[in-house]
């Protein structure tokens, strides 16, 4: 051994022989060095990548946890919302199928047990339970919505006899793609309801359910119209009580009100065949007699009411003698239209009374002194207007929550020579008549611009006042002109200012009407539609209309204490108007126990004798110095 190591020794020291052997070691540990930090380096890298890759899913998992939990949030969103509509929803893809619809849907339709799988059409109609009235129109449209989908579809359909369901279509996109119909339907039997009732008192009397005035002058012209084609006559005979005022006040309006049934109930028993008996107004009744020859058969039917009324009437335990005056007429000879003719048999009635009472008259041309004094009247009117004889009177509107006086409706007064006042009830048609309420219109607006900047320094600041438009003005299509002349003119404030005006003027055209509104409502007026109820009533139309206010015709109000069906009614209305964004005012408030009502129902404004009656400015103006309070 030690002869070995003494020669590899000696080798060693051979430096020739042993370089290249400890070079190549050398560099080979250099290089496995080189290796091992790269190979570290890389392994380093890729834990760090992996770990940056890592969280990065991480991140992604949790949005996409986020972003399931935002889809079962929204998906409980809408299933919540479907399931709490009062609208059936139903929605068709490109191919008839169903891809959607709500349990109101169902039941709209009265499907039952709402099975799960409703895939088709066919499926939907093979449910229906109940029987559809013009099934094809409800199918067709939904056939053909899905070859017409940019098409909006809109109309009605009766379920059973007394159901009706309102039908709305939309397409239904995805970005800009139609991919199917959106259908929504909704049950209006109640609004139908309401709105048959309305249509109904728009053309009877509350009290005796006769035909009212409205509805009169309709039939009465198609008569003479039908009369004239044929050569016939048409009758009319004007009943009025004798004595009636006497009864309301010795023995009250109730019972006032009982005899009218009573008398209306009579004067039925003795009609002939084919007449149309109808309430006029108060104690006055118009029967009409088409197609008569002559007076003869009139002369007959008068006799017989007044031999009628020769019986006493039953009132409770009470028996009431009561005699009526009765004035005749024939179209065309004494009248070619309704007014004429009505006017002319109201005439011959005064000349009954002027006789004795209890007996009728028939029309002459000698009687005809009513046309001079409506002449007279239609000349007085124009020295009236010259000479300022007209002056405006002031009702409060008062907000039933607070008590607060909230506005005014201004009334028009005619002061005569003798300091008194002609009631509107008698020139006001007669300048309808003659077109002479137009310049009484613009005065009347030009007052109210003053009067507006007169108060400014005590008016308060949410205060308007309201004013009655006449049909004849919002139908000529100047009004606008006329209303920019006063505010210019006086200065006035135009959102202080609020328009009073018929549903028989609106209806009468309604493009007109909408366009009129709307330039209006661009100036800044509020509109009101006025004594609603007693036109076409129909809550349907008012959707269209840019209004704020609607006012409930003294009509209903009167009889809401006693009377069910017109609480419900008005309290109908109200609600229905409300849900359409529109203010409420009731007239005709008379008593504590009516505005109580009223309040419970949500009405907004009333206005009324149990407030104040209509006042002259100097007395009004106390009211709004005072910031006069009425008690709630």
């Amino acid at each position: 051994m030690l002869r070995q190591l003494k020669k590899l020794d000696s080798s060693v020291a051979d430096d020739t022989k042993l370089q290249p052997f400890f070079q190549t070691s050398s560099d080979a540990y250099v290089q496995s060095d080189r290796d091992r930090e790269l190979l570290e380096r890389s392994l380093e890298l890729t834990s760090r990548e992996l770990t940056e890759r890592n969280r990065e899913l991480q991140s992604q998992l949790a949005e996409q946890e986020r972003t399931k939990e935002a889809l079962l949030e929204s998906h409980s969103l809408l299933h919540a919302s479907l399931e709490s509509m009062h609208d059936g929803l139903l929605v068709l893809d490109m191919n008839m199928g169903v891809r959607l619809y709500n349990p109101m849907f169902c039941s709209i339709f009265e499907i039952p047990d709402r099975p799960e799988k409703l895939k088709s059409l066919d499926d939907i109609f093979s449910n229906v339970g109940v029987r559809i009235q013009e099934p094809g129109k409800l199918q067709r449209a939904l056939r053909e919505s899905a070859h017409s989908p940019e098409q909006h579809w809109e109309f009605e359909i009766r379920l059973g006899g007394h159901r009706f369901i309102e039908a709305y279509s939309s397409p239904q996109l995805f970005g800009q793609e139609i991919v199917g119909q959106v259908w929504s339907f909704r049950d209006v039997s109640d609004l139908r309801l309401k709105e048959e009732e309305s249509r109904h008192r728009a053309y009877h009397d509350l009290l005796t359910g006769l035909p009212n005035r409205r509805l009169l002058m309709m039939r009465l012209n198609q008569a003479l119209e039908k009369g004239l084609e044929e050569g016939k006559k048409t009758a009319v005979l004007f009943f009025d009580l004798d004595g009636f005022k006497d009864v309301n006040d010795y023995l009250g309006h109730g019972t006032g009100d009982a005899l009218l049934k009573d008398v209306a109930h009579r004067l039925e028993q003795q009609m002939p065949h084919g007449t149309l008996l109808c309430r006029h107004g108060g104690d006055e009744f118009v029967a009409v007699m088409e197609r008569q020859e002559d007076e003869s058969a009139a002369i007959e039917f008068a006799n017989q009411v007044l031999d009628a009324f020769a019986r006493p009437f039953q009132l409770a335990n009470d028996e009431l003698f009561m005699t009526s005056s009765i004035g005749l007429a024939l179209g065309p000879e004494h009248g070619d239209d309704a007014d004429k003719l009505i006017s002319s048999a109201d005439i011959a009635m005064y000349r009954a009374k002027d006789r004795g009472k209890n007996g009728y008259a028939m029309f002459s041309s000698e009687l005809d002194n009513h046309s001079v004094h409506r002449l007279k009247i239609r000349s007085q009117i124009n020295i009236a207007l010259e000479k300022n004889q007209f002056e405006l009177f002031f009702q409060p509107k008062v907000d039933l929550k607070t008590g607060r006086i909230m506005g005014a409706e201004a009334l028009i007064r005619w002061r005569v020579a003798d300091g008194e006042h002609r009631s509107p009830l008698e020139f006001i048609p007669i300048a309808e008549e003659n077109g002479q309420i137009i310049p009484i219109s613009q005065w009347l607006i030009r007052q109210c611009c003053h009067h507006l900047n007169n108060w400014a320094g005590f008016m308060p600041k949410d205060f308007v006042l309201a004013l009655n438009i006449s049909a004849k003005h919002f139908q000529r299509g100047a009004l606008q002109a006329d209303l920019t002349s006063a505010l210019e003119e006086t200065g006035a404030d135009a959102d202080k200012l609020e328009f009073e005006v018929t549903e028989t003027a609106i209806m009468d055209d309604v493009e007109l009407a909408v366009l009129t509104l709307k330039e209006l409502s661009r100036i800044g007026i509020r509109t009101a539609i006025d004594d609603f109820g007693t036109g076409y009533s129909s809550l349907s139309y008012l959707r269209r209309l840019p209004i704020e206010i609607l006012k409930i015709d003294k009509s209903f109000v009167d009889e809401i204490l006693i009377s069910d069906e017109d609480r419900t009614l008005v309290k109908g209305i109200i609600d229905m108007v409300h849900a359409l964004g529109i203010e409420v005012v009731a007239e005709g408030v008379e008593n504590r126990d009516m505005a109580d009502l009223l309040r419970t129902m949500n009405c907004d404004l009333v206005q009324g004798y149990h407030y104040c009656p209509p006042v002259p400015e100097a007395e009004f103006i106390e009211l709004l110095k005072a910031n006069k309070t009425y008690p709630v």
